[in-house]
C-alpha cells in the first residue's frame, strides 16, 4: 500500500534565492532529475518482477499522469520491454451526465468511463491482438474511433500502461490477477508559504489546470475555477481507495514549477476578469449541457476565488517558460508558451 510522503514545502524566499543566473538552471535540473528518478525506480521494480504485464497509474486531475506514463514507457523500452499507453480519458462515455446542486456536470465519476471497453482492450492487447483505441475529443466532448491503421499491438512480453483518475478502480484492475499488475498514485504534494500558506497541493493542480484548459481545451480561467468544486469534490470520493491500492506514491511537484505557471495563470485570470468587467466573457464550456442552460455555476464565487488566487500569484517570482526542458512534466500543461 502506498502512502503520502516527501511533502515539499517551499517559501517565496526559497524561490527568490534560486533566481540567480547560475542557481536557476541547477534548480531546474535538480527538480527534473528528481522526477525522472521516480520513473527509474518503478522501471527497476518491473525489471525484477517479470510477471508484471500492466501498470495502472492513477491520481487526481493535473497530476502529470500523461507525462509520467510516457517517461515510464520510455524507460521500459530502454529495458527491452515493449510498452503502450492507454488513457482512460479516451473512454469517456457521457450520454446523460449527473449534475451537482449548482448545475455542474460530473465528468469525474467512475460512471463516466466505459470500463467494459477499457477492460476488453487491456485483455486483448495482453493476449497479442491488435486493438483500435478510441479517442475522446475534448473540444467537441465526443468519443471518436480511429481507422484500422491506427491499431495498437504488443509482443508476447509487452506491458500496457493505463493512466487516468480511475485507473486503480476495481472495474479496471480487476481484469488481471494481482501478480500481473502494479499501481502508482500520482499527485503534487506540497505547499508554498510566505507569511501565510499561499498555495496547497490542490492549488498546484488548479494552476496547472487553468493554464492547460486555456490552451488545450478551450476554457478560460473563470470557467476552470467555476468548475473546480466539482472536480475536487468528486476526486475526494476515490482518493483513499486508489492510494491504498497503489504500490508507489509519486509526488509530481517540481520545486521550480510555480515560477512558470504562476505568472501565466495570473495573466489568464486577469484576462477573464477583464472580460467580466467589459461584458465579453464567454459562458463556461463545462456548463454547456446544463439544463436549464447556465453560463456559470456560481460566478460570484469564481470571481472571489480568482481574485484571491491573483493576490497570491503576484508574490511568486517569474521565469521564462522557455527554460522548461522539452521532456518536462510542465510541458503537459504549458504547451508552446
Amino acid at each position: 500500500m502506498a502512502e503520502l510522503s516527501s511533502r515539499l514545502i517551499l517559501s517565496t524566499q526559497d524561490l527568490e534565492m534560486q533566481m540567480g543566473v547560475n542557481k536557476l538552471p541547477l534548480f531546474i535540473h535538480e527538480a527534473e532529475e528528481g522526477f525522472l528518478e521516480m520513473t527509474r525506480k518503478i522501471v527497476d521494480y518491473i525489471s525484477k518482477h517479470p510477471t508484471v504485464r500492466a501498470v495502472f497509474i492513477s491520481g487526481p486531475t493535473s497530476s502529470g499522469k500523461t507525462t509520467f506514463t510516457e517517461r515510464l514507457a520510455s524507460g521500459l523500452r530502454d529495458m527491452g520491454r515493449r510498452a503502450c499507453r492507454l488513457s482512460l480519458d479516451n473512454y469517456y462515455d457521457v450520454v446523460t451526465p449527473v449534475f451537482d446542486e449548482d448545475g455542474r456536470p460530473d465528468y469525474e465519476s467512475i460512471y463516466t468511463i466505459d470500463t467494459v471497453l477499457a477492460g476488453e482492450n487491456i485483455r486483448d492487447l495482453l493476449s497479442g491482438k491488435s486493438v483500435v483505441i478510441p479517442y475522446f475529443n475534448f473540444k467537441t466532448r465526443s468519443r471518436e474511433f480511429g481507422d484500422p491503421d491506427s491499431a495498437m499491438s504488443l509482443g508476447a512480453d509487452g506491458i500496457v500502461l493505463v493512466e487516468g483518475l480511475h485507473a486503480l478502480a476495481e472495474d479496471v484492475v480487476g481484469v488481471l490477477s494481482r501478480d500481473e499488475w502494479i499501481g502508482a498514485f500520482l499527485m503534487p504534494y506540497g505547499d508554498i508559504v510566505a507569511d501565510q500558506k499561499l498555495f496547497r497541493s490542490e492549488d498546484f493542480r488548479l494552476l496547472r489546470r487553468i493554464v492547460r484548459d486555456k490552451r488545450h481545451r478551450g476554457a478560460h480561467a473563470l470557467a476552470t475555477i467555476d468548475y473546480w468544486p466539482m472536480i475536487s469534490g468528486s476526486e475526494q470520493l476515490y482518493f483513499d481507495e486508489y492510494l491504498k491500492k497503489a504500490d508507489f506514491f509519486v509526488n509530481t511537484i517540481l520545486a521550480y514549477e510555480t515560477l512558470v505557471t504562476a505568472p501565466v495563470a495570473a495573466l489568464d485570470i486577469q484576462e477573464a476578469l477583464g472580460q467580466i468587467r467589459d461584458g465579453t466573457v464567454q459562458r463556461s464550456v463545462f456548463m454547456e449541457r446544463t439544463i436549464p442552460p447556465q453560463k456559470f455555476a456560481d460566478l460570484d464565487r469564481a470571481i472571489a476565488r480568482s481574485e484571491d488566487l491573483l493576490r497570491n500569484l503576484k508574490r511568486i517570482p517569474e521565469v521564462d517558460p522557455k527554460l522548461v526542458p522539452e521532456h518536462s512534466i510542465l510541458q503537459e500543461f504549458i504547451g508552446e508558451l
